[in-house]
């Protein structure tokens, strides 16, 4: 295996630590204090209104506090966990689990 081919798998490994529960999409990410990053995500958006930029930054201040500062994630990922037009999914998933 080639330098990059090992720093790769090294850097792959260090940001899927502790993400090994399944969600049927992937593996979970989870945040320092053991929360998937998509419950947070929906909780923080959801539940108590806070902005999509907001919740980034909490959740990058979470990773590097913890050290996993490599970890930090972009607008994008809480975007895509919280679109417009989409109704919250926890709602949407115990209605379809009491039918």
């Amino acid at each position: 295996m080639s330098k990059a081919g090992k720093g790769a798998a090294a850097k792959d490994d260090a940001a899927t630590e502790g993400a090994s529960e399944s969600s049927g999409q992937g593996r979970a990410v989870l945040l320092p204090d053991g929360t998937r990053r998509i419950d947070y995500i929906h909780k923080r958006y959801y539940d108590d209104g806070a902005k999509r930029g907001d919740i980034m930054r909490e959740i990058n201040k979470m990773l590097e506090d913890a050290g996993r500062g490599d970890e930090k994630i972009a607008y994008q990922i809480v975007y895509a966990g919280t679109k417009k037009g989409q109704a919250d999914p926890r709602k949407k998933a115990a209605a379809a689990a009491s039918e």
